[in-house]
């Protein structure tokens, strides 16, 4: 994928001006200085258009307003932002980010893929998050500390509140490896029933559910329920090796 490198700085004032009022309301907006104190990552001579541009970057990667960087000294009053002060520790966090990505994209991308490879940014971690961990990291953490029902619950928040907009993968693939995990790591045959159950429901065509499915009730004793999957894989894909060799262990 070629990077258009220009984008940021060739879009039209009026549009930079339109994205930053949704991010910030007016009040704030009248507010943002035309000059700039305490920059520790940016040049100092940065120009105001460049420096919002990027503040509108960091809100639309993570999904946050101005706050959550820049201290508000009286809750809801916007004008009483204080831009300079480094008092939130997302702030100190977002310099450190800063300086990480340009490592990245000015050292480590070039050695590793060569020029014009691409560059990294906040959405590329983030994909519109304030937390960038992967929904399968998420998930067992959850369960972890809360166990699989919650687990599975957090799950279904996150779908209907995220299914669709990139910011997290909702493939058969994460639920079956979340189901591995309980199942190898942590020996939970129960867990991994369950979150299996889970990925049927949310793709019932999906062989490769049924499998997992099927091999972990093999595990669990449970021959009626193993043969009803590996049985469901092979009527959604008549050419599964996995499907047969399961069946196959029965018939002897």
């Amino acid at each position: 994928m070629t990077i258009n490198r220009s984008l940021r700085f060739s879009v039209p004032g009026w549009v930079l001006i339109a994205l930053l009022l949704v991010l910030c309301p007016v009040q704030a907006m009248a507010e943002i200085p035309d000059t700039f104190t305490n920059l520790k990552v940016f040049p100092q001579d940065i120009g105001k258009r460049q420096l919002l541009g990027t503040m509108r970057d960091f809100s639309t990667s993570l999904g946050v307003r101005c706050t959550f960087c820049h201290i508000q000294r009286e809750p809801g009053e916007f004008d009483s932002i204080d831009w300079a002060s480094d008092e939130l520790d997302h702030k100190e966090a977002a310099r450190g980010m800063m300086a990480m990505t340009r490592t990245i994209n000015s050292e480590l991308l070039p050695a590793a893929v060569g020029e014009g490879g691409g560059r990294v940014r906040c959405i590329t971690c983030h994909r519109g998050l304030e937390d960038p961990r992967t929904l399968n990291d998420v998930l067992l953490d959850t369960i972890e500390e809360n166990g699989v029902e919650i687990g599975i619950a957090r799950y279904r928040e996150l779908r209907e509140q995220y299914y669709g907009s990139g910011s997290y993968d909702f493939s058969p693939m994460v639920l079956t490896s979340l189901a591995e995990a309980l199942a190898q790591g942590q020996g939970d045959m129960d867990g991994a029933v369950q979150v299996l159950d889970l990925g049927v429901e949310m793709d019932p065509e999906d062989v490769t559910t049924h499998i997992m499915k099927s091999k972990v009730l093999i595990f669990k004793g449970d021959k009626d329920g193993a043969i009803a999957s590996a049985k469901k894989a092979l009527e959604l894909d008549p050419e599964s090796e996995q499907a047969r060799e399961i069946l196959a262990q029965f018939d002897k």
